[in-house]
């Protein structure tokens, strides 16, 4: 999979190359298509991210393309592609763990160690720290956990991008991928200070989820609710981190009205996929738009568990986001 000529596409920014792919193996290369997409996207260069992570919007639309996996949306495919040809993608991944075993500062390393330097911002010994418990664990998946942990100290920056990351690493788990996932989250969370880590709080996104929501970010709700339901090795690190989040949340009385007649109460199967492609049809520009997918895709994920009015509730504030 890693010698996909699709794969090879995107990262040359071939974009005649992705179309005609896409035209002639959607039906047969579906999956290697996904994968190679997440891929894509969490490779990207950090420094021309502004905003939200292309992988929580490739991992969106992987999500919403699942609605119907017999028929895929092509549209939304090829935005996808578009879409990623705007980034700029690392090319010295493997580089940087070759020079880390060249040198012999290779192959014994502690967690611990990487932690500390993490939470003292220490960042350019985080980057060699982090390629030695890579290595040191057999390029397992471990150091990504634990970064994926310490991001959560600060959930409002992260958990969307964290949630989103992880899913796009289960969907495959491929190995050889293991260091660009990890390469990506440490990018990310090299951005900006981390706080301490929270002690456990006694919260839930249960226990907010009816005020969260009518009136608070959609996109981060959908995150943190998933993950705190996920399946992760670390799961009780990271719960412990969003029940000082969920704790922390106050919640202003937005006073809004369900709608009762709202398309999320039809029992239509695309009726995610067919919004999603009237949102990459718009006159919105293309952050915009990712933005709309991101929050639509939550919605989808929240309206599974949604009551009546609930539902109704979401319809009106997804209206606002991508009307």
């Amino acid at each position: 999979m890693t010698d996909s000529s699709f794969r090879s596409a995107l990262f040359s920014k071939d974009r005649q190359t992705c179309q005609k792919f896409l035209s002639q193996n959607l039906g047969s290369s579906l999956i290697q298509i996904l994968n190679d997409l997440l891929f894509c996207s969490v490779s990207v260069e950090q420094s021309s991210v502004k905003g939200l992570h292309p992988v929580c919007v490739m991992n969106s639309i992987k999500n919403l393309i699942g609605d119907d996996r017999e028929n895929p949306s092509k549209p939304l495919l090829e935005f996808s592609t578009k879409y990623l040809c705007g980034f700029d993608f690392r090319s010295n991944d493997k580089t940087q763990l070759d020079k880390v075993v060249r040198d012999g500062i290779g192959l014994t390393a502690f967690l611990g160690d990487l932690e500390d330097a993490c939470q003292k911002g220490e960042w350019d010994d985080v980057q060699i720290l982090a390629s030695k418990t890579f290595m040191a664990s057999d390029q397992s998946r471990g150091t990504m956990d634990v970064l994926a942990e310490l991001g959560l100290q600060d959930s409002d920056r992260n958990a969307v991008f964290i949630f989103h990351l992880l899913r796009a690493f289960q969907f495959q788990e491929t190995k050889d991928d293991n260091w660009a996932f990890t390469k990506c989250i440490l990018d990310w969370i090299s951005e900006k200070l981390l706080p301490e880590p929270h002690d456990q709080a006694d919260s839930s996104p249960a226990k907010i989820n009816d005020m969260m929501i009518e009136s608070c970010d959609l996109s981060l709700l959908g995150a943190i609710s998933r993950l705190w339901d996920g399946d992760y090795v670390r799961i009780r690190g990271y719960q412990r981190e969003l029940s000082h989040w969920c704790s922390q949340i106050i919640i202003s009385d937005a006073g809004l009205a369900p709608d009762q007649n709202h398309w999320l109460l039809d029992q239509v199967k695309r009726k995610f996929i067919l919004v999603a492609e009237t949102i990459i049809v718009s006159e919105k520009s293309q952050s915009e738009k990712a933005n709309a997918l991101v929050i639509l895709e939550a919605v989808r994920a929240l309206s599974k568990t949604a009551t009546h009015t609930q539902l109704g509730l979401l319809g009106v504030r997804l209206d606002g986001f991508i009307l």
